[in-house]
């Protein structure tokens, strides 16, 4: 492991990824928190970067109060503004590479191959592999269950799953050896605790 401080939790996690879409990025981490989440990434694409500043920055307090682990999104600036633990960069975003040299913190990478998983692992603290099932969050290639299988099996570090999981299919997710990831199915809950508990028990059920 490259990152200093925290930790991400033991696989397999839940991992939470705020959207504004139907409540503030804040209240999403609250709720995903209270119901027992360890990992949470604030991701936002469209407010300044004094906006996303402050609703990081208490994330991060939020997180700190629940020994919690704490990611930004895209945004290495943002990142270590806030002191997060983390930042998660796309194939398109800043190189990774390069990040690392930077960044003392976790770094997560997203791939969709295992060639690109390999190249990320020298770097990476995890991945995040995906699209596994069809999703209307992201325009992403589907790369299924088995793709996500093989990524797995193709490094030794943690891999997070994401792209259309729910609680009805998370289990296939760990039971290809990933963390699952969700964005709509914590995020655009109605009840945001309740629908983490959901995601966490089904969890639980497909460790054993």
């Amino acid at each position: 492991m490259h990152g200093t401080g925290r930790k991400l939790p033991e696989w397999p996690f839940l991992y939470v990824i705020t959207d504004d879409k139907v409540h503030p990025h804040v209240e999403v981490a609250r709720g995903a928190l209270e119901a027992g989440v360890r990992v949470i990434q604030y991701r936002e694409k469209k407010k300044s970067g004094r906006e996303m500043y402050r609703e990081a920055r208490e994330i991060r307090e939020l997180c700190e109060s629940y020994d919690a682990v704490f990611i930004v999104d895209d945004r290495l600036d943002v990142a270590m503004a806030a002191e997060a633990d983390g930042v998660h960069l796309g194939q398109d975003d800043l190189p990774y590479d390069r990040a690392r040299e930077i960044f003392p913190g976790l770094l997560g990478v997203s791939v969709k191959t295992v060639e690109q998983a390999r190249k990320a692992e020298e770097f990476a603290d995890y991945l995040g592999a995906g699209s596994v099932f069809p999703t209307r969050t992201k325009e992403s290639r589907v790369i299924g269950v088995e793709g996500l299988r093989r990524i797995v099996e193709s490094v030794d570090i943690p891999v997070i799953g994401i792209g259309g999981i729910n609680a009805e299919n998370a289990g296939e997710v760990v039971r290809a050896g990933a963390s699952p990831a969700v964005v709509s199915a914590v995020a655009h809950a109605r009840d945001v605790k309740r629908a983490a508990e959901e995601l966490i028990r089904a969890i639980e059920r497909a460790r054993g």
